[in-house]
């Protein structure tokens, strides 16, 4: 009986599996031995897979790493790039200015000899000036001295001249 329930067993566990092989009692140290290798082989093949898929983890962050500082290196090209744009413009304004100013200051200079040549002569008709005005000052004093003494000559000498009307 004890027979009779292993066998409806395996015929339980094993009638529901198609590829089912059945192996007969000298055969089956063979058979354990090949499905040993196969079960080391199948075990070597999983560590190797472990191992690949590490490698392949650790490069893929590498490569993830190497692609972000990739991207930071375009970004700050990219910066590096539009300051140097930044700095042309600048560069080229201050050439224009520089150029502006040079105009304006010949300019000025042109401007500050005409006003030297207006001030040396404004200095000079300034001191004709002081020298007419001098003049003026000796002939004014001149001719009121001389014109008092005659009105007090004729006040004092000529008493006839006075009319009474």
């Amino acid at each position: 009986m004890g027979s009779e329930n292993s066998l409806s067993l395996d015929k339980m566990v094993f009638e529901s599996s198609e590829d089912l092989k059945i192996i007969q009692w000298e055969d089956l140290e063979q058979e354990l031995s090949r499905l040993w290798s196969l079960s080391s082989s199948l075990n070597k093949s999983k560590e190797k897979k472990s191992s690949l898929q590490q490698k392949l983890q650790s490069l893929i962050q590498v490569r993830a790493e190497s692609l972000s500082r990739s991207n930071e290196l375009e970004d700050r090209r990219q910066l590096l790039e539009a300051r140097k744009l930044a700095m042309d413009n600048m560069l080229t304004g201050s050439k224009l200015v520089a150029e502006d100013m040079k105009k304006r200051e010949e300019q000025l200079t042109v401007e500050i000899r005409s006003l030297l040549i207006a001030g040396k002569a404004l200095s000079v008709a300034s001191k004709q000036l002081q020298v007419t005005a001098i003049v003026f000052g000796y002939v004014h004093m001149l001719v009121s001295g001389v014109l008092e003494d005659f009105l007090h000559y004729l006040m004092e000498s000529r008493p006839a001249f006075i009319c009474y009307c």
